[in-house]
């Protein structure tokens, strides 16, 4: 099992990767699942990292707000997969949190 050691809801967990009900989610092997997972993370994490820096450089407040904006969106997606987080994973979603709490101050 991935997560936290529980039986994990696959249905939920593929439909906040996929953002669509499956049909049959108890066929998508829990790995692929996991890799998908992080795959997502680490694309939030890429842009929250760019748009963070943007919002330290920039000069113009209509800029600065709409990354500020972006960076939330992006850690409230990455909060949908939290319940289907391994470890590492659970780690990389705080520090994201952590790092927009800190950088949209």
């Amino acid at each position: 099992m991935f997560g936290f050691g529980k039986k994990v809801d696959k249905g939920a967990w593929a439909e906040a990767i996929y953002g669509k009900k499956l049909k049959d989610p108890s066929q998508v092997p829990e790995a692929e699942l996991s890799a998908m997972t992080d795959g997502m993370l680490m694309q939030h994490e890429r842009i929250i990292i760019d748009s963070l820096q943007i919002i330290k450089t920039t000069k113009n407040a209509d800029t600065k707000q709409g990354r500020i904006d972006l960076c939330r969106k992006h850690v409230d997606q990455m909060e949908k997969l939290k319940p289907f987080a391994n470890s590492k994973q659970l780690a990389l979603i705080n520090e994201c949190e952590d790092k927009v709490k800190k950088g949209t101050r």
